[in-house]
């Protein structure tokens, strides 16, 4: 969902032919966007800690890892493109596909990211995973297989990261996780996290917007 933002930063950075730190007044507005973003950046760390159910310094250590912000970011993302209905997700799911085989296609760019075309394959919705992803989704909006989580987040972090975040999430109140009848981790989000991370773009947003 946010590759597309990537790209166009991407450009418009290779676009500006000026030296960066030759132009003062940019490079002033540069530096005051930096620190807006180290701010909000620790504003959210210390707000998803403090509204954590557990205090141990494990849980908290996870919840400070910059993986736990993008999977703050995820469920953000679905909330604030409301994707709620399994047509929705579906869309969703097979966007992240065409994204993914455009990945393995430009092996430079794989391997600038670290990825292998297996894992990267791995990672694809197909006639097997596509219609559980559905089937749990209609049956109950907001419920993913912990794996199509890791799917999703290929690009960001290993499956075992990602298991290890949600296993933290669910300790600190954020996500609830059952198991499945066929054993799958079933994860839906509480609403917390995704609320903490909105307050966070907002105030961001604000902020720079005042100067």
């Amino acid at each position: 969902m946010t590759d597309h933002v990537t790209d166009q930063v991407t450009d418009a950075a290779k676009s500006d032919d000026a030296p960066p730190f030759l132009d003062a007044a940019a490079l002033e507005a540069d530096l005051i966007l930096l620190e807006h973003l180290k701010a909000g950046r620790k504003a959210f760390v210390d707000e998803l800690c403090s509204a954590s159910r557990q205090q141990t310094e494990a849980v908290l250590s996870v919840l400070r890892m910059e993986s736990t912000y993008l999977i703050a970011e995820f469920f953000y993302l679905l909330r604030a493109h409301k994707i709620a209905t399994a047509e929705q997700l579906q869309s969703l799911a097979e966007m992240h596909n065409r994204y993914v085989s455009d990945l393995i296609a430009d092996k430079a760019r794989m391997t600038r990211f670290g990825l292998s075309s297996d894992r990267l394959l791995d990672a694809i919705f197909t006639g097997d995973t596509m219609p559980r992803l559905i089937q749990q989704w209609s049956e109950r909006p907001g419920a993913l297989d912990q794996s199509n989580l890791a799917r999703f987040l290929v690009t960001l972090m290993s499956a075992e990261t990602c298991r290890k975040i949600v296993v933290a999430c669910e300790q600190a109140g954020f996500l609830h996780r059952e198991r499945a009848r066929s054993g799958a981790a079933i994860i839906i989000s509480c609403g917390l996290m995704e609320g903490i991370f909105a307050r966070y773009v907002r105030g961001l947003r604000l902020a720079i917007a005042h100067g």
